[in-house]
């Protein structure tokens, strides 16, 4: 992947995507895999908001049984499944515990009809899977393991633990930055720090993006027969700069919060705390909703609690107050996690699609919690725009799939069918992880540590060499970062090979630098000073950019 913003003026694109999270790095290689020239702008850097900050679960859907709704049950497991088998070194089934109590709804014979009903919805879950990648049925623990595992519950009428699996992801800001990888090698243009101003229209119908680069600040004119906006929360405001496309209905986004503590128990399970709060949404009601914990790396992930919001995406802000206040709803629940403010490190918050709200007056379409797919030209007569905003991280190639669907069907080009279900991204044509991880050690260069090789492998798949070759005439960058698993050649090739252009770019999203807190200064100096000599920075430039990464609010890290 190399910039070259000006490239996107060299011809006209049978689709442009507007955002470089998550749904709109997956409509990208969906996109380029069926044949379509495709260019992609993302006004900060690729996954710079919610689809890096999030619980890093591949749900499968067995929340909704609750729901009744078997519709999100069947795409929810299709979609985890895709995942583990297209991204096996990013991707891992994750064992999820639910404590179960005496013999009413919150008891196992309630729980055993769940899982089993579960199991059978989604028979095809292990489709096409490796072993290492698939999803076990449901079963229980009694009550002395769970205690085992879990030392604090509460005992009172405890009868043991219900099993059930998710998946989760090792690093979502590298599993999007895979999907555009596939797709750069694919053909397709993409660019980061290139902000979408507005659509260039002729008559009702748009045919490019006006675009901003950040750096030079040119604007530039992108032409392409179709758009898809998928700029998440900023999909809306981008609309409205059209008057004709303001929506009568304009989408609701809640804030999604969870945070990394620095506690972590000595197992791979996860536990699904009930609390006191009630889930509005469920048909079958088994006494509140659940809060999750769940093993990530070398620390516990904890939450999720959700807050609708409004005003501008770069508004959002997490008090420390309610950090405590959620520190304490944990403790009430689990009295053994005893965490405070002082604990988290880590705080992860976007904003996620709740609903829509309605002018008044204006016609009922409500779009609930699932993903927004909208055909302009369907609903305001405007042709060549689609609109993708998505709900969750889960359910983006799925969504993906069916925007490019639409983007072929208005091109009325050859219908080639979508194949991102089954295809591997950049880094994931693996049949065995530790095969790979085990063949890695056995060629591991002097310098470079056990635990360094092995992230290397989980977080760059196959093309683990690459890294390696960018220290081929410098052994110096074999050596890591003190205090980390990350080797310096990470950074020459993340400014080489994937378009980071600012330190915080390697720190946040493309190595593990900055994974749990923000670096020590020494090492943001020396990795800084590594960027600067590659791309000629000043001094001057180099502390600006520190001071950057400084000034990052954790809920943005």
């Amino acid at each position: 992947m190399k910039r070259d913003v000006l490239s996107l003026t060299k011809k006209t694109f049978d689709v442009i995507v507007v955002g470089g999270g998550i749904f709109g790095s997956c409509t990208a290689w969906d996109a380029v895999l069926r044949g379509l020239s495709v260019a992609l702008v993302e006004k900060k850097d690729f996954s710079h908001a919610t689809s890096a900050n999030h619980l890093k679960m591949i749900h499968g859907g067995i929340r909704y049984l609750q729901h009744a709704d078997i519709r999100r049950i069947r795409e929810s497991s299709r979609e985890r499944s895709a995942f583990l088998r297209i991204a096996p070194h990013m991707t891992r089934p994750l064992p999820i515990v639910i404590p179960t109590y005496g013999h009413g709804k919150k008891g196992k014979e309630i729980m055993a009809v769940g899982l089993l009903l579960y199991d059978l919805l989604t028979w095809d879950r292990n489709r096409g899977l490796h072993h290492e990648q698939r999803i076990p049925g449901g079963h229980f623990i009694n009550r002395q393991q769970i205690r085992e595992l879990f030392p604090g519950l509460d005992t009172k009428d405890l009868t043991g633990g219900a099993v059930f699996y998710d998946g989760q992801m090792r690093n979502p800001p590298r599993l999007a930055l895979s999907f555009l990888k596939s797709a750069a090698a694919a053909g397709a243009e993409i660019d980061n720090y290139v902000e979408a101003l507005e659509f260039i229209r002729q008559g009702n119908r748009v045919v490019g993006v006006k675009v901003r680069d950040e750096f030079s600040g040119d604007v530039l004119r992108v032409k392409g027969r179709m758009v898809v906006n998928a700029a998440g929360p900023w999909a809306a405001p981008l609309l409205n700069k059209n008057q004709d496309l303001q929506r009568d209905v304009q989408p609701v986004f809640s804030r999604d919060l969870s945070f990394m503590v620095k506690k972590r128990f000595d197992h791979s399970y996860g536990l699904a705390i009930p609390t006191v709060a009630k889930d509005a949404d469920a048909v079958f009601d088994r006494g509140g909703r659940h809060l999750f914990t769940a093993p990530w790396r070398d620390w516990t992930l904890i939450g999720v609690w959700h807050q609708v919001v409004k005003g501008p995406p770069e508004e959002i802000t997490v008090s420390r107050e309610e950090l405590s206040a959620f520190a304490e709803e944990v403790n009430h629940c689990y009295p053994a996690m005893n965490i405070s403010v002082d604990d988290i490190v880590r705080v992860n918050t976007g904003l996620t699609l709740y609903g829509a709200e309605e002018k008044q007056g204006a016609a009922k379409m409500s779009f609930g919690k699932r993903s927004m797919l909208v055909d302009h030209e369907s609903l305001q007569e405007t042709a060549g725009l689609i609109t993708l905003i998505g709900v969750r991280a889960t359910t983006a190639r799925g969504m993906a799939e069916k925007a490019v669907d639409l983007v072929v069907q208005k091109l009325k080009g050859k219908q080639i069918p979508c194949a991102t279900e089954t295809t591997p991204i950049f880094g994931g044509d693996i049949e065995r992880l530790q095969d790979v991880v085990a063949e890695a050690q056995k060629g591991r260069p002097p310098g470079i540590e056990s635990g360094q090789m092995e992230a290397l492998v989980r977080n760059y798949g196959s093309h683990y060499r690459d890294v390696l070759q960018a220290a081929s005439d410098r052994p110096d960058l074999l050596k890591g970062f003190a205090r980390s698993a990350v080797i310096k050649a990470e950074v020459l090739h993340a400014v080489r090979c994937e378009m980071a252009v600012k330190l915080g770019d390697i720190v946040f999203r493309r190595t593990d630098l900055g994974t749990g807190a923000v670096p020590d200064q020494d090492v943001l100096q020396e990795c800084g000073s590594l960027m600067a000599e590659e791309l000629g920075w000043s001094d001057e430039r180099l502390r600006r950019e520190i001071a950057e990464v400084n000034n990052t609010p954790p809920q943005f890290c």
